[in-house]
C-alpha cells in the first residue's frame, strides 16, 4: 500500500503495517523495526518502506531523538570488509501516548528563574562595573589630543 505526507512525500508500506497506516511515518518505521526484533540499519527500512537513503536516515535519526514516545538503542557498526561506519537502532518499546515533563539531558532542561535572593550569574559585558562612561571617557581625550573638539 502506498502512502504519502505533506513534509515526506510518497513510501510503501509492508503489508504487515496496515493497521497503522494513518500513523506519522517515523512512528511505522518505529513499529516495523521492533517487529523485527533486531538492529536495523538506513538500508532496512530503505528496502522496506522504498524509500531513499537519505529520507531513511533522517527518519531514523528522529526516531532516536524521540525520547519520550519510543524507547531504543544506537550504536555505530563498522563493516569489517570495508571500513565503513554505520548506524543501527534497536527499538525496544512504543509507548501509546508521549511521556509528559519528560526531560532529555541535564542540557536540554530550562533553567528555572533566579531566585530574587540569589546573585544574577549571567552578566554580559567587559565584567567591569562603574565604569559605563569610560570609552565615551578614552574617546574624549583622544579628540581633545588631536584637537577635534
Amino acid at each position: 500500500m502506498k502512502g504519502s505526507q505533506k513534509n515526506h512525500g510518497e513510501y510503501r508500506l509492508p503489508a504487515d503495517m496496515q493497521p497503522w497506516a494513518n500513523e506519522p511515518l517515523y512512528l511505522i518505521i518505529a513499529r516495523w523495526c521492533l517487529q523485527q526484533n533486531r538492529w536495523i540499519n538506513r538500508n532496512d527500512v530503505a528496502a522496506a518502506f522504498y524509500l531513499t537513503e537519505r529520507r531513511t536516515s533522517l527518519q531514523l535519526a528522529y526516531i532516536n531523538q524521540k525520547k519520550n514516545r519510543i524507547a531504543c538503542r544506537t550504536r555505530i557498526h563498522v563493516s569489517d570488509h570495508q571500513g565503513h561506519y554505520h548506524n543501527e537502532i534497536w527499538v525496544d518499546h512504543i509507548l501509546s501516548s508521549p511521556i509528559e515533563n519528560y526531560v532529555r539531558s541535564s542540557s536540554s532542561r530550562r533553567r528555572s528563574e533566579p531566585s530574587k535572593n540569589s546573585p544574577q550569574t549571567r552578566r554580559v559585558g567587559s565584567g567591569m562595573t562603574g565604569h559605563g562612561c569610560l570609552w565615551e571617557t578614552i574617546l574624549r581625550r583622544v579628540r581633545v589630543e588631536q584637537g577635534d573638539e
